[in-house]
């Protein structure tokens, strides 16, 4: 398998050695995304057969891990054949190329021979992108999309972009109520670094629309003993990958996410999945949150609520609580209402439970 070098850029194509000089050029921008895009375009050209990339720090510390470059084209390969994408297609990159994500559209655009356009990696990366703007593919995580949606101007601007795949988050039971009434073709992803990038797509509208994932060309799933996620992708990985997710699955192609495994509350003998109780209480409140398990003298552990936010008025906090009870059972119902002014993050912005617990260890006395 050739590695690809050749990159049409805003309808400029690069190849070989110019390819290679443009990317001294951005490396020495100013401007940061251009700087992260030439860095990565100085890696991919080199003569070196693996590019450095870094986890998302979801579960753990950030690390730098080496990717082969063969996979990571034969991960492109895979996505290109799954939603059908074409040397005609505009692709848009506005998320930074230090994330896989990033890195992914750049190599996609290049595999597939469409033109990557570029926007500024932002919080409303469409923001002011003009009426002129098209797109026919783009990458962006839930928070992107649910700002580009409520911003009048760019909700116009997101409703002419043909396929959009979203990932690096959950999409809140909100968000995906908004994306189900949408013209474009929209899909959640599952992945992470190691595995290069998405394996698996679930369309979030349409006729396709499904609560389970689909893997990708030549990727095969299973389950561990804990009914944890294995991921068989010969082609992106030598040996098998085993997650900590715990999934159902409805074939070995297609699975239900269901919750992480070392979130899982276990309540005098009842095991519970926090983010199943997080969405059921995502209508009920605005600030960031997050259930968590904690020690408990008679259950062994119980389940508390974490609400980032500085204080709750009183008022409010019994609307709440009635609101809790009313979609929890007993066992799922908190035992705790916590606030805390600011939540703990992973470097990519994902709520970091495990370092939000410690930040406030002196309230979490069951």
């Amino acid at each position: 398998m050739k590695i690809p070098d050749r990159l049409s850029f805003n309808g400029r194509v690069y190849c070989g050695k110019s390819l290679k000089t443009w990317a001294e050029r951005l490396c020495a921008s100013s401007v940061q995304w251009e700087k992260e895009l030439g860095e990565f375009l100085q890696q991919w050209t080199s003569g070196d057969e693996s590019i450095t990339a870094f986890t998302s720090g979801s579960t753990g510390p950030a690390k730098a891990i080496r990717l082969n470059k063969h996979a990571m084209t034969a991960s492109a390969e895979a996505t290109i054949k799954a939603l059908n994408l074409k040397s005609a297609h505009q692709a848009l990159l506005c998320l930074s190329c230090r994330t896989i994500a990033g890195m992914m559209m750049v190599v996609r655009s290049m595999v597939a021979e469409m033109n990557l356009i570029t926007l500024p990696p932002s919080g409303n990366p469409l923001k002011g992108a003009g009426k002129k703007f098209r797109a026919d593919f783009a990458a962006m995580v839930p928070a992107q999309v649910y700002n580009c949606l409520n911003d009048e101007e760019s909700r116009e601007t997101f409703l002419t972009i043909g396929t959009v795949i979203i990932g690096g988050g959950e999409i809140s039971p909100q968000l995906e109520a908004q994306l189900r009434e949408l013209p474009n073709a929209l899909y959640a992803t599952y992945g992470m670094t190691e595995t290069i990038s998405h394996i698996a797509l679930r369309r979030l509208n349409g006729p396709e629309r499904s609560d389970y994932y689909t893997t990708l060309p030549g990727i095969v799933i299973m389950t561990d003993a804990r009914e944890c996620l294995v991921i068989d992708a010969p082609r992106i990985s030598e040996q098998t990958i085993t997650t900590n997710d715990l999934v159902e699955t409805e074939d070995n192609n297609r699975f239900r996410w269901l919750g992480r495994y070392d979130n899982i509350i276990n309540r005098g003998g009842k095991k519970l999945m926090p983010e199943s109780i997080e969405k059921k209480l995502f209508p009920f409140i605005i600030q960031r949150f997050f259930i968590a398990g904690l020690p408990h003298e008679k259950y062994g552990e119980a389940p508390v609520l974490l609400i980032e936010s500085a204080e709750i008025p009183g008022e409010y906090l019994q609307l709440l609580q009635k609101s809790i009870a009313a979609a929890l059972s007993h066992d799922e119902t908190p035992l705790r209402i916590i606030t805390v002014p600011a939540f703990s993050e992973t470097e990519s912005g994902k709520i970091n439970r495990k370092e939000t617990l410690k930040l406030c260890r002196h309230l979490l006395c069951l």
